[in-house]
């Protein structure tokens, strides 16, 4: 940022909004009226302290030293003497060469340090802009895991973005998780917090008991009473003779199946019928029994495995493929189901169901899958918190390993330019213990040279030259404060601070003004000094309303002693007086130097405050300012159009009235105008105008006081009274452009 003056929340400027005037260059000259705002700058400058809301920014060392009204009330208006200015002794040559010398030697240094001062700046901004970067590339993550169930993970941390970024490169980046996988755990547990998944058991297979097993394996044969059981036997076609039976022994058929006789009569009906006693049909009612029993049981098994799986929330079709080990399982029990079948056919048929248990493997490794999953959630879930903060710690140890490659370029980027900043805190060590030692000899070379005479002689020599012989400077004769001026009127009982309550205003101004620039180019101590190019000089109004004589005189000063050279590190002048504004403008180089640069924009900025409601600071160009009489003809049009405050009217009229009657000849004309139409006036306050701008009245402080309420209407209709009585009309329309 360059150098800069921030002024806010004080006075009339704004309680918020900042008015920042740019002090890059050399020079800035500020114009404002009177209440516009001049004086909160200075006195800010003048005592910063007292300031908290505004702001000073100046690149490397710096001390101001501030022309105020605070400055003369404290250095003459409450003091009877004045602090002494040590300067050289304007007999000492050699030793003024050489403190010359090391003077040069020391501005050498101190540019040198601050060039290393502003390259320090510079890797620091560097070092800055690499965080900055870093910053912005990690608040991305933010926007990810903002899309996603974490977010409430983010509370806290998502404004400034550099709460963001320090959370994340606090962690230690070794968890690999990614955020869509931490958001499906997370979503898992919250979802368990609801409604916890529950564990897959297996239904036990199908069996049959040790009787079943029997009666199955054991063939069904008819009784040995009948006399068919022999022959059935040897033929080995009980089966058949028993389907035979159930076919074709009805009562009323008589014929065999075979040879179509009648050969079917009660008696082998009864023999069929002991063949196929009560016992052989209970053993088959038990295998039809079986049959049944275990057909439920697979359908049982079967179902319940399915449900077991559906149940569990935890369970994925797509991931988890059960279906076709189910209908694998299915399928094989239903063999033994059919088996057990066929024995109901025939039941002569020795049977053994298969043991198909092996073939519940899969299911049972994939249930134990799921349930090692839901033993984690079950336990999970009843330690939720714990869980939570885990998953949350996870997570921001996820962003961090995720975005090493960030981190890790932004600290090679500041290493770098650590190892640059550390080269150059050396150099700017040594630098400035070689300044340090030059700046104690020429402390050492000053204390064998330096006297406040001098100073009091050139002070004197300017009063004089400026036509003042009714007062001057001495050194104090008190023991005490032998390093200390007073003024005197050539009386030992008329000095201090009551010569200076006798002195007019005018006069007032040239001594404060004279001391202070002493006081910029000297040294306030024998033994200590401040290089020129650390003084930061500030210059606020010294030209009042009742000075005006001496403008040249004080606009040359200004220039000559403390503009010309460009010797100090910054000088800011601000006045209400355009003349005085303007002659500095006139002092001031132009044209171009040899390198083409024009010598006023590359040295110089101007900027003019105006007041309404509060303070506004704007730049100006050179060639924006009109001429003194235009100039004070643009402050009434400005009044007109709201841009300036209607306090200033009485003055700046009276100046025109002044300028103008003055540079025509009609000064006694104007008097007799002025006292003319004030008799004519009724109104009393309309009265005090007329004698305001008279000058011989302009003094009297009632006729200010009288003036506070009049309507700007109304000084613009009696000011332009005035050309219409001296037959000027003309002229204050062409100055009006209307």
């Amino acid at each position: 940022m360059s150098d800069s003056i921030t002024i806010k929340g004080v006075t009339s400027y704004h309680p918020t909004t900042p008015q920042i005037i740019d002090i890059s260059k050399q020079n800035t000259l500020i114009f404002g009226l009177n209440g516009a705002g001049k004086s909160t700058i200075s006195n800010f400058l003048y005592d910063r302290e007292k300031f908290d809301s505004c702001s000073l920014n100046v690149e490397g060392s710096f001390t101001p030293i501030v022309y105020n009204q605070a400055f003369v009330e404290q250095h003459f208006v409450k003091s009877s003497m004045q602090e002494g200015v040590f300067t050289l002794s304007k007999d000492n040559a050699d030793l003024e060469a050489r403190i010359a010398e090391k003077s040069k030697l020391r501005e050498k240094l101190l540019e040198l340090y601050n060039g290393i001062k502003a390259k320090i700046s510079e890797a620091e901004t560097a070092q800055g802009k690499a965080t900055d970067s870093a910053i912005e590339e990690v608040f991305k993550q933010k926007n990810i895991i903002e899309k996603t169930s974490l977010a409430p993970f983010l509370e806290g941390f998502k404004r400034p973005k550099s709460n963001f970024y320090k959370q994340v490169k606090s962690q230690k980046g070794v968890s690999q998780d990614s955020i869509e996988s931490l958001q499906a755990e997370y979503d898992s547990l919250t979802q368990s917090d609801k409604a916890l998944p529950t564990l897959i058991e297996l239904p036990s297979p199908p069996s049959l008991s040790i009787e079943e097993t029997t009666i199955l394996s054991e063939p069904i044969v008819g009784s040995s009473s009948s006399q068919l059981t022999e022959f059935i036997t040897e033929l080995n076609n009980q089966n058949w003779v028993k389907n035979g039976k159930d076919s074709y022994l009805a009562e009323e058929q008589t014929k065999c199946p075979f040879c179509q006789k009648d050969t079917i009569d009660d008696t082998f009906r009864s023999e069929l019928a002991a063949l196929f006693d009560k016992t052989y049909d209970s053993n088959v009612q038990k295998v039809e029994a079986i049959s049944k029993s275990y057909g439920d049981a697979v359908t049982n098994y079967i179902t319940s495995i399915q449900a077991a799986f559906i149940n569990c929330s935890l369970y994925d079709p797509n991931l988890h493929k059960v279906d076709p080990v189910i209908a694998l399982l299915e399928r094989v029990y239903q063999d033994n189901l059919d088996l057990i079948k066929s024995k109901i056919e025939k039941p002569s048929l020795s049977i053994e169901i298969i043991d198909y248990q092996e073939k519940s493997a899969p299911l049972m490794s994939i249930s134990e899958e799921i349930n090692a999953a839901v033993k984690v959630i079950i336990i999970k879930a009843r330690k939720f918190k714990e869980s939570k903060k885990d998953i949350q710690d996870r997570m921001w140890d996820s962003v961090r390993y995720h975005t090493e490659s960030i981190f890790s370029l932004e600290k090679r980027l500041i290493d770098e330019k650590d190892s640059d900043i550390k080269q150059l805190n050396a150099d700017l060590k040594r630098v400035k213990l070689v300044g340090q030692k030059v700046a104690s000899r020429i402390s050492y070379l000053r204390s064998k040279t330096s006297n406040i005479d001098d100073t009091i002689e050139r002070i004197n020599i300017n009063l004089k030259s400026l036509g003042l012989t009714s007062f001057e400077i001495v050194s104090s004769t008190d023991p005490e404060q032998q390093n200390y001026f007073v003024l005197s009127r050539g009386e030992k009982t008329n000095e201090g601070k009551e010569v200076f309550k006798s002195l007019s205003e005018g006069e007032k101004t040239l001594i404060t003004f004279l001391y202070f620039i002493e006081k910029c180019n000297g040294s306030m101590s024998k033994d200590s000094d401040i290089a020129d190019k650390e003084k930061l000089i500030v210059i606020d109004d010294p030209i009042s309303s009742l000075s005006q004589n001496y403008i040249y005189d004080i606009a040359s000063l200004t220039h000559t002693k403390i503009i010309k050279g460009n010797k100090f590190k910054k000088v800011i002048v601000l006045t209400h007086s355009l003349f005085f504004y303007q002659e500095l403008l006139k002092l001031a180089p132009q044209g171009k130097d040899k390198k083409g640069n024009d010598r006023f924009n590359d040295k110089y900025s101007l900027y003019r405050l105006n007041k309404k409601q509060y303070t506004n600071v704007q730049p100006m160009n050179k060639g924006e300012l009109k001429n003194d009489y235009q100039s004070l003809w643009q402050i009434i049009k400005d009044v007109i159009e709201g841009s300036a405050n209607p306090v200033v009217l009485p003055n700046v009229m009276r100046n025109i009235i002044e300028y103008y009657f003055g540079f025509v000849h009609k000064r006694d004309k104007l008097s007799d105008i002025l006292n003319e139409l004030a008799e004519k006036e009724p109104e009393q306050g309309h009265k005090a105008f007329y004698r305001y701008i008279n000058r011989s009245s302009h003094s009297d402080p009632t006729n200010i006081g009288l003036m506070v309420e009049v309507e700007p209407q109304a000084y613009l209709e009696r000011f332009k009274s005035i050309f219409i009585e001296s037959q000027d009309e003309e002229h204050y329309h062409c100055m009006m452009e209307s």
